[in-house]
């Protein structure tokens, strides 16, 4: 068998040919796409038995120099065998408890997968993760990260989170059916360009996801731009041909491609020939709520007031805990010596209420969640004009109100950078498009429907299926190549 997967920066979704149509496969709960969020508890570490033969040399030699006190000092009572073996026994299993407690804190989220803890996915890992932040190692939106400059240690955790979601996605999708519904053949959606700093991030994502493709028991692998995806599933409606300028807003990037679809283009070999222009960035859905988090909710930790010399707290401070999509933000971000700096910062701070939350939202892990809470409010200002967004979390009671003005004035920035995509496309095309085709989850906003329809009068603006469009389009390219 064969499939389309869009493995997304916020979610992922599988589709299937049936009824010579794509058909995208339950996930979890009824639900066609599966958060991108993986959670695995940490593993047991149980303290270990007390050596006896190490307790009664340390017996002995405690009742030797018991008694040689004893005779030394007079004052010194002289113990018996069963009081000194209690106090070794005593001594003996507290460091075996430490020694549990630093093997435990030392372990990482690498060894805690290789140790087949208990693992979740989607909703259940985000769920866990709410529910206790320090009991396990959450990960979200790994895809994020895959064009980033990592060293070795930190690609092979994310070939094997990668590895991880796509064997579960598989089996999920195959059930418990025969060997003959195995899906062994897949074409992988991807962006023009990975989200990352890396020179060759492209190349390493590409690959990374490849292997982990492989590790996961899919055999042939082929990778698809995922603009051009969604161009192929609104060509299924089409009578006619078009020229569609595709803005495809994803989790973790935005893609623009100019593309010719229609009846004359339908069911060709080669699509990339009908491509005519392509442009993309590494801002998507994800840097949205970042940047919406860090305008309306990190005030609320302390950011726009001041220190006692009178100087603004730096806005680093308030960037790291919601660079969600940053690792090395994050690291930084949970580390020791970030907390000691915070307290130092909070000394000086003169709003110390305010500031005290940042430190509560660092010592209990909660950028995660702060950063779900962002995306919820965007997600809800699609239907309503003003969200209220609870943050008891962090505090009881705390909380704030946020209009849809708001977020278009927070996201300006970004919605700036997507016509700047729409007029590259466009340009590399040399043509005017009879269509723009808006996919991904953002694209249900009226802000960025408004925004384009601003820049694009008289054009016909089509929002296709914000989380759909991509896997069936990938689909049909898989019924294209593999049947």
């Amino acid at each position: 068998m064969y499939a389309g997967i869009d493995f997304g920066t916020s979610n992922c979704s599988i589709g299937k040919w049936e009824n010579d149509a794509p058909l995208l496969v339950p996930l979890e709960n009824g639900s066609t796409r599966l958060p991108s969020a993986i959670y695995t508890s940490r593993t047991h570490v149980a303290v270990g038995r007390i050596d006896e033969d190490e307790l009664a040399l340390r017996v002995s030699r405690a009742t030797a120099l018991n008694r040689q006190q004893s005779r030394e000092a007079g004052s010194v009572r002289e113990l018996t065998a069963a009081e000194i073996e209690n106090i070794e026994r005593g001594l003996m299993r507290r460091e075996l408890e430490e020694r549990a407690q630093r093997k435990s804190e030392s372990e990482t989220i690498r060894s805690a997968l290789y140790a087949d803890s208990e693992i979740f996915f989607g909703e259940a890992a985000i769920e866990r993760h709410a529910e206790d932040p320090l009991s396990g190692y959450f990960m979200k939106s790994p895809k994020s990260f895959l064009g980033a400059d990592l060293e070795t240690p930190q690609l092979e955790l994310f070939s094997e989170i990668v590895t991880r979601m796509l064997s579960h996605i598989k089996t999920t999708a195959e059930g418990e059916g025969e060997a003959d519904d195995q899906i062994t053949s897949i074409v992988l959606g991807r962006p023009v360009n990975f989200h990352g700093n890396k020179a060759d991030g492209n190349a390493q994502a590409l690959n990374l996801m490849e292997r982990a493709a492989i590790s996961a028991g899919f055999e042939q692998i082929e990778f698809l731009m995922e603009p051009v995806a969604a161009s192929l599933d609104y060509e299924r409606q089409l009578q006619q041909d078009t020229i569609v300028l595709v803005l495809d807003i994803g989790g973790g990037t935005t893609d623009c491609s100019m593309v010719e679809i229609g009846p004359t283009f339908r069911g060709r070999s080669d699509r990339l020939s009908s491509v005519l222009g392509y442009a993309g960035n590494r801002v998507g859905g994800i840097d949205l709520d970042i940047k919406l988090a860090f305008e309306r909710l990190m005030p609320l930790f302390g950011r726009g007031t001041s220190q006692r010399s009178g100087l603004p707290l730096p806005n680093s401070l308030f960037w790291k805990p919601i660079a969600v999509n940053d690792v090395n933000l994050q690291a930084e971000f949970a580390s020791r010596q970030e907390a000691a700096s915070l307290h130092s910062f909070l000394r000086a701070a003169v709003d110390k209420q305010k500031f005290s939350r940042l430190i509560t939202l660092q010592g209990e892990r909660l950028s995660h969640r702060l950063s779900r809470s962002a995306e919820m409010a965007k997600i809800a200002l699609t239907d309503q004009a003003r969200v209220d967004v609870s943050l008891d979390y962090v505090e009881m009671d705390l909380g704030i109100d946020i209009s849809r003005d708001q977020l278009r004035d927070a996201i300006e920035k970004e919605l700036k950078l997507f016509i700047s995509l729409m007029k590259e496309a466009e340009a590399q095309a040399g043509v005017r498009p009879d269509v723009v085709y808006v996919t991904g989850g953002s694209a249900r906003s009226p802000v960025v429907e408004s925004w384009i329809r601003t820049h694009y009068p008289g054009v016909d603006i089509v929002v296709g299926d914000a989380f759909g469009s991509v896997t069936s389009g990938l689909t049909t390219w898989a019924h294209q190549i593999f049947r």
